[in-house]
C-alpha cells in the first residue's frame, strides 16, 4: 500500500513541474544597455547566450532591441528568437558610459526584481558602447560573458578590487559614507581590455580615472592589502629609471579630528613594505644608500599623486575611499543627518602621509 501511495505521488509531481528542454532555452551570460538615438524607444538592450550550430559547433547568438523600458526591450526580444530566454546563467551586466551618467539605480531594480537573477553578477562599464563589446567576435574566443567574468576575476586576485557585482554596488549606494566605483572597458585592437574605473556619485557616474590613476586609488582604498606601483625616477644618473614595486600595506589608517571651526580634518596614513621586481637604473639597488634615496623618491611621488587624486575627488564631490564613514563616526546622528555631506568633503583638508621600506631588491640588481 505504501509503495503505491510513493507511486501516486511520484506520478502527480512530475506532472505538475513544468518542463524545461535545454535544446529550446536561451541562457543568456551577459546583457547590456545604451542610450538609443531614439526618443521614443531611448534604451538599447543587447543580449547575448550560447548556441550549438546545426553542424554541432559551440557559438554564440546577440540579440539588440530598442525600447521605453528594460522590461518593454526584453519583450521584444522574445519575439526575435525561437529560443525561450533564461537569465538564470547572466554572468555580467554592461552599461555604456552616456546612460551610465544618467544613472544605473532603475536599470539595477530591474535586474533583482528578477527572481533568477542573483545579487552576484558582475557590473561594469564601457567606455563607450556596452553593444560595442558584446558584439565583438574575439579570435578564439566563444563567449565574450566569460571572457569579461575571467577578467573581472583576474583583476580581483591581483589585488585591484574591481570585481563589483550588484550585491556591493547597492552596498555603496545605500551607504551614505561612501560612493560606489566600477571598473570599464573598452575594445582595442579588435579586443577588450581594462580601460580604468569608474566614479559614481549614488547611481551617477561623474568620472573615469585611467589604469594608473586607479592605481593610486586601491592604495587608498582601506580594504586593499597589496598591489605594484610602477614609476618614472630620477636618481641622478642621465636617464630616468624605471621600477616597479610589489608592496604590501601594513598599516592604515584614517583620522578625523575637529577643528575650531568645526570643519574637519582628515589625515591618511599609509605604511608599505615594498619588493623590487623590475629597476632599470644603473645604481646598484642592494646598496642600502641606494635603497634609502629610491624610498624617498618613491614615498614623494606617492605622496604628490595621491594628494591629486584626493583634491581632484573633492572637486568631484564622490567619496569612493570612504572618508565620510570616518565622519560619520565622530558625529552623533542628527548632527550627521543634517551635514551638508557633499560641501562638508570638498572642504575638508585631508592630508596624506606615506612610508615605504624596500624589504627586498631581488636576485639582481
Amino acid at each position: 500500500m505504501n509503495k503505491l501511495i510513493t507511486l501516486i505521488m511520484i506520478v502527480l509531481l512530475t506532472g505538475c513541474a513544468q518542463q524545461r528542454i535545454i535544446d529550446d532555452l536561451a541562457m543568456v551570460n551577459a546583457i547590456g544597455y545604451d542610450l538609443s538615438r531614439n526618443p521614443a524607444t531611448p534604451l538599447k538592450v543587447t543580449v547575448t547566450f550560447p548556441i550549438i550550430t546545426k553542424d554541432g559547433k559551440y557559438d554564440r547568438k546577440t540579440l539588440i532591441v530598442e525600447g521605453k523600458s528594460s522590461k518593454d526591450a526584453r519583450e521584444k526580444e522574445r519575439l526575435r528568437t525561437n529560443y525561450k530566454l533564461e537569465s538564470g546563467q547572466m554572468r555580467v551586466s554592461l552599461f555604456g558610459q552616456e546612460l551610465a551618467k544618467k544613472g544605473l539605480l532603475e536599470y539595477l531594480t530591474s535586474l533583482v526584481r528578477d527572481p533568477t537573477i542573483g545579487t552576484r553578477v558582475n557590473l561594469a562599464l564601457a567606455e563607450d558602447e556596452a553593444s560595442d563589446i558584446l558584439l565583438l567576435q574575439i579570435k578564439n574566443e566563444g563567449q565574450n560573458a566569460t571572457y569579461l567574468e575571467q577578467f573581472l576575476t583576474k583583476l580581483n586576485q591581483e589585488n585591484m578590487r574591481t570585481n563589483y557585482n550588484i550585491y556591493q554596488f547597492f552596498r555603496d549606494y545605500y551607504d551614505d559614507g561612501i560612493d560606489p566605483i566600477l571598473p570599464v572597458f573598452k575594445v582595442e585592437k579588435n579586443n577588450i581590455t581594462f580601460d580604468g574605473i569608474g566614479l559614481f556619485h549614488k547611481d551617477r557616474l561623474v568620472d573615469i580615472l585611467k589604469p594608473f590613476e586607479a592605481v593610486y586609488l586601491f592604495l587608498l582604498r582601506e580594504e586593499i592589502h597589496q598591489g605594484n606601483i610602477g614609476e618614472q625616477i630620477d636618481v641622478g644618473e642621465e636617464e630616468k629609471a624605471s621600477i616597479m614595486i610589489f608592496y604590501e600595506i601594513k598599516k592604515h589608517r584614517i583620522d578625523i579630528q575637529s577643528m575650531a571651526n568645526n570643519a574637519k580634518k582628515a589625515q591618511i596614513y599609509i605604511e608599505l613594505i615594498g619588493d623590487v621586481i623590475e629597476y632599470t637604473g644603473k645604481e646598484e639597488i642592494s646598496d642600502p644608500k641606494v635603497q634609502k634615496k629610491i624610498e624617498h623618491i618613491i614615498t614623494k611621488k606617492i605622496n604628490q599623486e595621491s594628494k591629486e587624486l584626493i583634491v581632484r575627488l573633492q572637486k568631484l564631490q564622490v567619496d569612493p575611499l570612504g572618508i565620510n564613514r570616518y565622519v560619520r563616526n565622530k558625529m552623533n546622528y542628527n548632527d550627521w543627518k543634517a551635514l551638508d555631506k557633499g560641501q562638508s568633503y570638498k572642504d575638508m583638508d585631508i592630508d596624506i602621509e606615506t612610508k615605504i621600506l624596500l624589504n627586498s631588491s631581488g636576485k639582481w640588481k
